[in-house]
């Protein structure tokens, strides 16, 4: 019962890296982006790094949004079961 919980951890983390992948690209790219353009015009304002980040995170998000929730209804499903059946199996 205990490699079930383990697994299940695993499975949750994996989840949580899969499910950050989408926006963790979009950012990077948004930020090499707004960098190689502060670097040929030479502007050096915070908000110009920022604003293009932001606007890449929501869109990604927005874009993600329904795998994501499919994804994490999916593994909270999973997890209840689990959880579930170790308590079941304890008393």
């Amino acid at each position: 019962m205990t490699a079930a919980l383990v697994a299940l951890a695993r499975d949750g983390l994996l989840l949580a890296l899969a499910l950050l992948a989408p926006v963790l690209v979009a950012t990077v790219l948004a930020g090499v982006f707004t960098s190689l353009l502060g670097a040929v015009t030479q502007v050096r304002d915070p908000s110009v790094g920022f604003a293009p980040r932001l606007v890449a995170v929501v869109v990604a998000l927005v874009i993600t949004a329904p795998v994501i929730a499919g994804r994490l209804e999916a593994f909270t499903t999973r997890a209840l079961t689990a959880i579930a059946v170790v308590g079941q199996g304890s008393t």
